[in-house]
Order: C-alpha cells, then structure tokens, then sequence
C-alpha cells in the first residue's frame, strides 16, 4: 500500500521531493533560457531559487534517506537500489555545489556570466543527468 500521492510504494516526502525536482527542471530550463537571452538578473534569481531550494531538499529529504539506506548499500553494493542511487548521489553532489559556486561567483560579479558560459552549461548538464539518475533511483527504490 502506498503511503505516497503518486501510486508506488514511496513515502509522501518522496513523492513531494519527486514533484520538487519535476519544478526545478521548469526553473532551469527558463533560467537556462534566460542567460542565452542575456537576461542575467532574471537568470540569476532562477538560478538562487534553484539551489536554494534543491539543496534544502538535500538536506531534508535526501540526506536522510541516504543515511538510511547506506548500510544496505554498504552491504550489496550490486543490488539495483544502491546501483542506481550512487550515480545520483555523485552527480547530485557536483552539480549542487557547481551551482552554489556559480550563484555565489555571479552574486559578487554579475558581470562574470558571459565568461562563466561554458561552466554554466556543464553545471546543467551535470543537474539534468542528476535529475535522470534521481528518477531512476526512484524507479528502482520504489515501482
């Protein structure tokens, strides 16, 4: 029986963490589309709301299941959660603090973003295929 508001066996704050990341995605790909635009205040305030509140999710929500399931993981390193939860984790880490650095870097020097391009854009690669890899991590944890 589902505890959650989508159907699969996932919690209630993994379902809502699922439909945080869904918005994110919708703050990125505007903000991405406000930088090419040139419009680097409106990207830059996507861009804080996007860290902001991805890594209070971090915090909050997967951190702690993290925690919970390392032991497990630990122990079947092989077994299809922990194969799928590490690539999310490691990608999720990098494109979290890339982009904690980017907002921080472009709060001090705004006129930095047309330089910072090339990172800006791997740092959305990097979120994206961490979006990827948390869905399947969800996928696999709990369908």
């Amino acid at each position: 029986m589902s505890s959650g508001i989508l159907g699969t066996r996932a919690t209630l704050v993994a379902d809502i963490n699922l439909l945080v990341q869904i918005a994110l995605f919708f703050i990125l790909v505007t903000a991405a589309w406000q930088g090419r635009n040139r419009r680097y205040e409106a990207h830059l305030k996507l861009m804080r709301v996007a860290v902001i509140v991805n890594a209070v999710a971090i915090v909050a929500v997967m951190n702690p299941s993290f925690f919970r399931v390392l032991p497990f993981a630990a122990r079947n390193p092989a077994a299809p959660g922990p194969t799928a939860m590490w690539p999310h984790v490691a990608l999720g880490a990098v494109a979290e603090l890339m982009g904690a650095y980017l907002v921080i870097r472009l709060g001090v020097d705004p006129g930095s973003a047309p330089r910072l391009r090339r990172e800006m854009a791997f740092t959305l690669v990097l979120w994206l295929a961490a979006l990827l890899a948390g869905f399947v991590t969800y996928y696999v944890w709990y369908m």
